[in-house]
This record gives structure tokens, sequence and C-alpha cells, in this order.
């Protein structure tokens, strides 16, 4: 029977959360239409011995690969390596999703032909496992179920990592390999293959769950400090792939939605600038990351919208204070909502 959809669980040292993962993917229904490809990406805690017992269990539709570490990029590109699915999605193994929305998605999986297929997740809180949606409506104008061009929506669509159900096929054919070793390679997941998609439906489903406030994870403050030398290789090398795309003359429907994704990542740039204390080395390595960006990407510097960032730029950087504390207090009220 073919397997409609390949689920890649990357997998490293996260016992704790592995068995609530798999746990969502037990669908005996779906078994034999469904692959989960847990890649071990050298987890030295018992996450191997986990895999492999759910491997027993339902061989149908579990199969665990043991690969030597290589970062969450090199598990994705194993798992485009050995993908078999009609459809292509990752989950991390510290996360899980809902399996009543999850049939909802497999059984559209199975009907349409579509090259990408959107749907909706939570934020789930590690300590009080309260959730919340991140984006409400991220499909604005569109009919749920309904199969449009990309040209007809991308401009108002924002498509993450957590949110995106790929066609395997497009990916096997014209994925360029992903950054290993190295954070943030969620972005290169989502944008490199945008150029290729044609066909796009929306469900009205929440399926993924995304846990938030693991202190290992890269995208709290602490994380993005310690890694933005990994954030600048990975918005350089899309920077690169976006100049390269518009040298080849690709519709503008595609250069317009990968702006509005850059120009996001340049928003998180300044992020991390001002997650620091306001110093002058700061404020004048922003001066020149800006200047920079606005004289080799114009029509990216154009695309952001981020207050503190329009406040810094219209002020020629003499309300960096003001911006570093909007920032601080935005910060504190996004996260309110955890405890």
């Amino acid at each position: 029977m073919e397997k409609i959809l390949t689920v890649v669980i990357p997998t490293y040292n996260i016992e704790k959360y592995l068995r609530e993962c798999l746990d969502s993917f037990v669908l005996p229904k779906w078994g034999q239409e469904l692959e989960v490809l847990i890649i071990d990406d050298g987890s030295t805690d018992h996450c191997g011995e986990i895999a492999e017992e759910y491997e027993r269990k339902m061989p149908e539709t579990f199969r665990v690969i043991h690969k030597e570490n290589g970062g969450h990029g090199s598990t994705i590109n194993r798992g485009i390596q050995e993908a078999c699915g009609k459809y292509f999605k990752v989950v991390d193994g510290d996360d899980y999703v809902d399996k009543k929305a999850f049939v909802n998605l497999l059984q559209c999986l199975k009907k349409t032909d579509s090259d990408l297929v959107a749907t909706n997740y939570y934020w789930l809180a590690d300590g009080t496992k309260k959730v919340k949606s991140e984006i409400r409506h991220p499909f604005d104008k569109v009919i749920y179920g309904r199969k449009y061009q990309f040209s007809e929506i991308g401009s108002d669509a924002y498509f993450k990592m957590h949110a995106v159900t790929f066609r395997t096929q497009l990916l096997k054919q014209y994925m360029p390999k992903i950054d290993e070793h190295c954070y943030y390679v969620d972005m290169e997941f989502i944008l490199f293959p945008i150029p290729y998609v044609e066909t796009v439906t929306c469900l009205d489903e929440y399926v993924y769950r995304y846990r938030i406030g693991l202190p290992t994870q890269s995208m709290n403050l602490k994380g993005m400090q310690k890694h933005e030398q990994n954030f600048d290789r990975v918005l350089e090398r899309l920077l690169a792939y976006y100049d390269q795309k518009k040298a080849e003359k690709i519709p503008q429907c595609y250069l317009t939605y990968m702006e509005s994704i850059l120009a996001r990542m340049v928003s998180s740039r300044f992020k991390i600038f001002l997650s620091y204390p306001i110093c002058k080395r700061e404020r004048e390595k922003m001066v020149q990351f800006d200047r920079k960006l606005k004289r080799q990407h114009p029509d990216v510097y154009a695309r952001v919208t981020n207050k503190a960032v329009w406040m810094l730029r219209y002020s020629s950087y003499r309300l960096y204070p003001a911006a570093k504390k909007v920032f601080d207090i935005s910060e504190r009220w996004k996260n309110r909502w955890m405890y």
C-alpha cells in the first residue's frame, strides 16, 4: 500500500518527551499508509531504545534510523533521502500532533495533489501545558480545502515549519541540502522549496503542538545570543538564494514571499542585537548590518515592518535606548501567558 505521508522525527537526547511524540502517531487504522522515520541523531540517552520499542510494536509505521550527530538539518536531509510517502512533514521529537487534526490532514493528503498543504499549530508551554495560537488567522481570505495557485495566496500567507507539509517528490527533486551542525535551519526548510511550489491547499486544523519554554531551545533569548553566528550563517545563505532566484527571473509572487520571510528574519536579527545590554559596540553592529542590508538587498530592507526597527531607522539610531526598552517590555508581555 502506498504511504500517504512520511513524518520525520528529529531525535536527540529528548527521552523525556519522545513517548508523547510517538504515541501521537499510533493510529492503527492508518498504520499501512503512514511512515514515521525516527532519526536518532547520535543520542546518548535512551532515545534510541524508546524508538526501537515503537518500531517493534508497529513496524508497518515506525522505522528507526541511527546516525552520527549532525544537527537538525542532517536529520531532515536524511529523512528526505529515505522518505517513501507521497507527502513529507517534520515533527520534532519533543513536540507532538493532535490525533484528530492529524487524521483530518491525512484524509486531505489522500485526496489532494497540491505541492504544499498548510495547517495551523499551537504553542505549548512546557511547564504549565497551556496552549496558545501564535497566528490565529495565518491564511486570510482562503476557502479551506480548496487548491490555489501559489500566486493567488502567496503574498498574504506565512508558512512556518510547524505548518507545512510538502509533496515529497518536490523536495527530492529541488531541495538544496540543508546546513548541518547549525541552528535555525528550519528557515532553510521552509524557504528553499517555495520557488517550486505551484499549488497550495490550506486546512483549518491545529495539527502541531510546538513545545516552548525549554532551556535548550535556540529561539529563547539566551539561545539566540549563544547561536547568533549560526543565525547569521543561515540568513546569509538565504539572502544568497534569494539573489540567485531573482537573477533567474522567477515570478514576482515568489520573490515577494521570500522578501517577506527574509524581512522577518532581519527583525529577528535585530531582536538578538536588542537582547544585549545597551552598548556602543552593539549599536555599531546594528548600524553596519542595516546599512549592508539596504545596500545589497533594498527590497528586503523595505519590507521590514518591526516597530523597534522602524524607531531605530527613523531616528538614525538615536532612539536606540527607547527601542531597547520597547523590546524588553514586548518580550515580558509576550511570555506572560505561559505562567
